[in-house]
């Protein structure tokens, strides 16, 4: 059986490498992915997402960007619930770039992924695609 940063760190492979499939494997069906934002409208992933498909829906809008970084810079797990720190850097569109930090909050059940709350530097985002 796998623990829960074991799932984590799964989960976190296969959208890094762009792997939808092995994602799908790891979440539950009624899975809840937000990515907080005062401003949903700001980046085509920014808002909340609800079960699989929706997240698939996710998954696309985020096909059009570039990640040109992806560092762990802290992973803690305790029970149920594991947050990751990361920096980030990544390549909107419109050809601008974006540097910045991000905190994961994903929850577990059962062996599955049930939540994620992404915390990230939306205004930072938001400026690289307007």
């Amino acid at each position: 059986m796998s623990s829960n940063a074991d799932i984590v760190r799964a989960a976190t492979e296969a959208l890094e490498r762009g792997d939808s499939l092995a994602l799908m494997g790891l979440v539950s069906r009624d899975v809840r992915w937000t990515v907080a934002a005062a401003d949903e409208t700001a980046a085509p992933w920014f808002g909340t997402y609800r079960g699989k498909r929706a997240l698939v829906d996710m998954l696309a809008a985020l096909a059009d960007v570039e990640f040109t970084e992806i560092t762990e810079r802290a992973f803690v797990a305790q029970g149920d619930v594991v947050m990751v720190w990361l920096r980030i850097g990544l390549d909107a569109p419109t050809g601008r770039h974006v540097d910045m930090q991000e905190v994961q909050v994903w929850q577990l059940s059962d062996g599955k992924i049930v939540a994620v709350e992404v915390l990230t530097d939306t205004a930072a985002v938001a400026a690289a695609f307007a």
